[in-house]
């Protein structure tokens, strides 16, 4: 089996289990999101681990880290859990729970990115690279001086919910941000090598698209990002649909990173087969 063409071919697919929300009737869609979002990130969390066990040293720590992210997330995304955690510490104090938790995910993404770094021997980004960034700089800043460009010159308005605010946007910018050097720089690695680097790409690709997708989704139909939490997360939204499309591509990244060795000596073997 072609690895490459596989990893295209399941991509588009998975468009089909992600989309397929938007046309469900809402109670179905509501429980098909909160079952599917935390199934694909369990998932796509083992396939990590299980891409860490053929490694060792720094990979075995990135794909180590990255499976403690994605364990992570999926944990956020089991709604009858931060219920239950909502009656036991009460409404109140859930965000002193929520907020450290957030925390702890990111840092597990920024360890995998540092481990990943540590392999990479090429310490230069092309040009093309430098113009890539250069975009999703300007687009991560656009994200978070959204809910705030209207209050930047009132003091007013300047207070300590819209500086924690930005801080937590920034955050989250920064994290997308940090990602795309190590994507570019570990494909340029694998092209050194003359190795594959498509299915580490469409696996950051898909984390990229899993932090983003609900600043974009609030910029793009002007709804706050709490009114975004209460009202449209998790009722089988075009929002919804696009974190379940991110988690699916997360996991069959994973899963072709973990066969492309298998696959591509069954190739070789038939081809020798064949002469």
């Amino acid at each position: 089996m072609n690895p490459r063409l596989f990893l295209k071919v399941m991509v588009l697919i998975m468009l089909i289990p992600s989309f397929i929300c938007l046309f469900l009737p809402d109670t179905i869609a509501n429980e098909y999101v909160k079952i599917l979002s935390p199934l694909c990130l369990l998932i796509g969390s083992i396939l990590s681990l299980r891409v860490a066990s053929i490694y060792k040293n720094w990979l075995w720590n990135s794909f180590f880290f990255l499976a403690l992210f994605l364990f992570f997330m999926m944990l956020a995304n089991i709604d009858p859990l931060w219920v239950l955690v909502g009656s036991e510490v009460g409404k109140s104090s859930l965000p002193f729970i929520v907020l450290p938790l957030q925390w702890i995910t990111y840092s597990m993404l920024v360890a995998s990115s540092y481990y990943m770094l540590k392999i990479t021997e090429v310490r230069k980004i092309s040009k093309k690279g430098w113009v890539i960034i250069a975009v999703m700089l300007f687009i991560a800043t656009t994200i978070a001086l959204y809910p705030v460009f209207e209050h930047l010159f009132s003091p007013h308005y300047i207070g300590l919910y819209t500086i924690s605010l930005l801080i937590i946007r920034f955050f989250d910018v920064a994290v997308m941000i940090m990602l795309l050097p190590v994507v570019l720089l570990y494909a340029e690695q694998m092209r050194l090598e003359a190795r594959e680097s498509l299915t580490f790409t469409t696996i950051v690709c898909g984390i990229i698209l899993s932090i983003s997708v609900a600043y974009i989704y609030e910029i793009t139909f002007g709804i706050p990002l709490y009114e975004v939490y209460y009202t449209v997360y998790h009722t089988g939204s075009i929002l919804d649909a696009l974190y379940l499309f991110s988690y699916l591509i997360i996991a069959v990244g994973l899963y072709v990173h973990k066969r492309y060795d298998d696959w591509g000596f069954q190739m070789i073997e038939k081809s020798l087969e064949v002469v």
